[in-house]
């Protein structure tokens, strides 16, 4: 007597398909539910009993497996078992040590299931990208899988010692608090990202890049985002006008790419492991900023891409189905340097994602108005709940590369590593030597009043029972000074330092570069890099008004910094004032929404909407908007409003 025993499994393969292996026939089947079971059967005799039976089934699987596995059919699949992705989240926890530690990572691995019950949201953005690195994938496994070995390989020449090193940078602080913990969602979302990226690289080949675009191919689960900026911004600029499209990227499931023409790539390490986001920018038809439309064959600009959009969608479709576009690429740069307002609504961000290549540049910081996308804001929220967006996407995303790095720690080590308290002043004069010789000596006085007022800066004169006693505190305080010109670092030495005589306190000033003049170029790039860190390294941080320079070593310190005054109308102001919030300007931003498929939106105060975003400070900027963060302590310093200093050097 005979019979068939199935033997069901969960070996997700990639198409139906029946082949003998071993003498077994194996059939494989097809699930409903869109993942490919395996079922296999095989006849037996019942006369060597149930030992027979048993062994007969485990031969049956394995040689089952060996049979999906040789003919290629065998995949991982990643869809249904988060538990074993937290793995490899650990794994690139390890790798990602400047985003959180390995403990973070630890912690999610233990607690994943509570963390994301708790952001619903984030769980959703990592099944977003988790699916489309499946459909990218089309049932390749090897695409899939990034073993250890290959992954090792891939970070022995892709080194970033930044990572492992760059916290232990900001801990040593004593008188600012750093990032707290996170729960390490934020990894875990990077890491489903990286495998997207890496994905659709290999698919289409980093080096095919230029040919796939110009024969408008298309890879379904694969779309692309590139990340440029404008002509004439400085490495402030770059920075941030690249990370605004990484994190939309990232949230809009798109593959990012930095031309090499921004000089990025030549700066900082690669972010995402097992891929690239290189660009190159002689190969690549990057579109050019001109009407002409036989120049660009390829490229919609940006008010094509809303007209079409319109017709599409019709003037009174308020409750429209998702419109189906016939741009291939698309730029979604107004005026060079930002989006144009309608880019933050709904309706325009459900019709951009049928466009398989968009294209950002400009000069500017636009982070604080994705979470004034409605799609956007929970996702972003639960990701982000203290609002310190910029400073984790920087830590984590963009950090210099080994040749930089070193030479950070070097200037570091030789110039600041022995100091009890890092004062950083960034000093821009927008229009170089004319306002340079105008307004040095105002700003020299009012650098040095806002530092002793605010206490961040020794007193002039030094408490005389204490010199009577000889009490030496061996106290140093260092001032690293990032200008183009020499003004304070002169002015203070000879009115402040040389005059002090304060218990054993010493104070330094170090400038590394004085150029005098705004240039540009891969060296300038580098030496404004390493003075960026230096100056985010500090416990106290002044910065110069509209400077996206300073912006981003606030960012990257976590700081909230003091605005240096440099307006000179004669109102009575204080010397400085106290930022809002760690997060930079949003510069020249509409402060109202103008998404005209949104009635419920349209015309509104984007702050009434979204509370924490707020106008800058008028000191900073006349106009703009930004998201105010929450500080270690939940609570926030509020600006002088008059010049208790007038007198202190008197």
């Amino acid at each position: 007597m005979e019979s068939a025993v199935a033997i069901p499994g969960s070996i997700v393969v990639a198409r139906p398909r029946e082949c003998s292996c071993g003498g077994i026939h194996v059939h494989y089947g097809m699930c409903t539910n869109a993942a490919f079971k395996i079922r296999a059967t095989m006849t037996f005799s019942h006369r060597n009993g149930q030992k027979s039976k048993i062994l007969s089934v485990v031969v049956v699987v394995m040689i089952a497996l060996f049979c999906l596995v040789s003919t290629g059919l065998l995949r991982v699949s990643y869809g249904e078992n988060y538990g074993d992705e937290l793995t490899s989240t650990l794994q690139a926890a390890r790798w990602l040590g400047s985003s959180s530690s390995s403990s973070s990572a630890a912690r999610l691995l233990t607690n994943e299931r509570g963390a994301l019950a708790r952001r619903p949201f984030v769980e959703e953005l990592i099944s977003k990208l988790r699916d489309a690195s499946q459909t990218a994938a089309r049932g390749e496994y090897f695409l899939i899988d990034f073993p250890g070995e290959e992954r090792g390989r891939w970070i022995r020449e892709n080194p970033c010692k930044c990572r492992s090193e760059l916290n232990a940078m900001f801990k040593r602080r004593k008188w600012t608090a750093d990032v707290e913990e996170d729960d390490g969602l934020w990894d875990a979302v990077l890491e489903e990202y990286s495998k997207l990226h890496r994905i659709c690289m290999r698919r289409v080949g980093p080096s095919n890049l230029g040919l796939f675009f110009k024969n408008k191919k298309t890879i379904k689960g694969c779309k692309f985002a590139i990340a440029d900026y404008s002509t004439g911004g400085g490495l402030g600029n770059k920075i941030l006008a690249v990370t605004n499209t990484i994190l939309y990227a990232i949230l809009t499931q798109r593959v990012v790419l930095v031309p090499t023409s921004t000089l990025l790539p030549s700066l900082m390490c690669e972010p995402f492991v097992g891929s690239s986001w290189l660009l190159d920018s002689k190969e690549f038809p990057i579109p050019p900023w001109n009407t002409d439309v036989h120049s660009r064959p390829l490229w919609k600009y940006h008010r094509e891409v809303y007209e079409e959009l319109d017709r599409t969608v019709g003037a009174s479709s308020a409750e429209m189905q998702s419109p189906v576009s016939s741009i291939y690429a698309a730029t979604m740069e107004e005026y060079q340097y930002q989006p144009n307002s309608r880019f933050f609504c709904d309706v325009e961000q459900d019709y951009f994602k049928r466009i398989p290549w968009l294209y950002f540049t400009g000069c500017l910081y636009s982070i604080p108005k994705l979470f004034a996308i409605p799609a956007f804001r929970a996702t972003l929220e639960e990701l982000f709940p203290s609002k310190l967006v910029l400073t984790r996407v920087l830590r984590s995303v963009m950090l210099p590369n080994d040749s930089v790095w070193n030479q950070i720690i070097a200037a570091d080590a030789q110039h600041l590593k022995k100091a009890d308290r890092r004062v950083g002043l960034q000093i821009r004069y927008r229009y170089n030597q004319v306002e340079y010789d105008e307004k040095n000596s105002l700003l020299n006085e009012r650098i040095l009043k806002c530092g002793l007022g605010n206490e961040f800066l020794p007193a002039l004169r030094g408490n005389a029972t204490d010199e009577k006693a000889g009490v030496q505190s061996n106290f140093a305080w260092k001032v690293f000074v990032a200008s183009l010109f020499p003004g304070f670092v002169n002015y203070a030495n000879e009115n402040y330092v040389s005059h002090r005589k304060m218990n054993g306190e010493v104070v330094s000033l170090v400038q590394l570069s004085q150029q005098k003049i705004q240039s540009y170029g891969l060296e300038v790039d580098q030496q404004s890099l390493v003075e960026i860190f230096l100056l985010s390294f500090s416990d106290d941080l002044v910065v110069s008004p509209l400077s996206t320079f300073g912006g981003v070593a606030q960012a990257y310190g976590n700081l909230l910094p003091w605005y240096l005054e440099f307006r000179n109308d004669g109102v009575k102001r204080a010397p400085c004032q106290r930022a809002q919030t760690v997060d930079v300007c949003y510069q020249e931003a509409d402060q109202r929404y103008s998404c005209p498929y949104d009635q419920n939106l349209d015309k509104k105060r984007i702050s009434d909407v979204v509370p924490y975003i707020q106008k800058c400070l008028e000191i900073d900027a006349l106009d703009g908007l930004q998201l105010i963060t929450k500080d270690s302590s939940g609570e926030m310093e509020f600006p002088l409003e008059a010049d208790p200093t007038a007198d202190l050097l008197e």
